[in-house]
């Protein structure tokens, strides 16, 4: 993960050092998670969303040795917390991503599965933005693909996983900002604003693969 914040680092390091069943979050799992936090429809406290971090329930026994260390982490979360929602306010979202030197590889996956565990905080609510603008819905649906590809779900072809797994670290930024959007209230962003989804073969007439229901020549296929 090259070029992080020192912040950044130093969450990742006391991170590490929580105890090894304790299930905690890695970074680019958190900030997946942080941006899921910060683009949902609906307010989240950090006293239901923190204990997730450390890979703990509400009502399960803090893992930490001591209140130095969780007043380190919850203190190192936060600022990262807050950065996001800078950066996000100021429209320069960037994900933070693990990467694979040995072939300069993203990997977006872990990303991915941070983001999907705020989704299931609350699922009902993202429902709602289903119906929303249709690049609200494109955004969505995309990152619903994403979610089921990394927990390997996906039905699409083996070309459009392809597709796909190549343009995620490109277009997750661009729809982490749509949905951001819609949350503020500026739902006004329109689909020529959203990266075009190029899945393999998809014919005219066929289903669009955004999942916005409509036959792909009346929807991505406009692009």
């Amino acid at each position: 993960m090259p070029n992080i914040p020192r912040r950044l680092t130093l969450l990742e390091k006391k991170l590490a050092s929580l105890p090894a069943d304790s299930d905690a979050m890695l970074v680019s799992e958190l900030d997946g998670f942080v941006a899921g936090i910060l683009v949902c429809p609906d307010l989240i406290l950090p006293s239901e969303w923190l204990p997730l971090v450390w890979g703990t329930d509400e009502d399960e026994a803090p893992v930490f040795e001591n209140i130095q260390q969780a007043e380190q982490l919850v203190k190192l979360v936060m600022e990262h917390y807050n950065a996001t929602a800078h950066d996000l306010q100021a429209g320069r979202y960037a994900p933070v991503f693990e990467v694979d030197t040995r072939h300069d590889e993203v990997l977006w996956e872990l990303w991915i599965e941070g983001f999907e565990a705020a989704m299931q905080l609350r699922p009902e609510s993202w429902g709602a933005m289903l119906r929303g603008a249709e690049a609200v819905r494109v955004a969505l649906s995309g990152m619903i693909m994403l979610s089921e590809l990394a927990q390997g779900d996906s039905t699409l072809s083996e070309p459009e996983v392809q597709d796909l797994t190549e343009q995620a670290p490109d277009l997750i930024p661009a729809w982490v900002e749509i949905l951001h959007a819609w949350r503020v209230g500026q739902q006004d962003a329109s689909p020529s604003e959203l990266p075009a989804l190029a899945f393999g073969k998809v014919g005219r007439n066929d289903p669009c693969p955004c999942g916005s229901g409509k036959k792909y020549k009346k929807c991505c296929g406009l692009n």
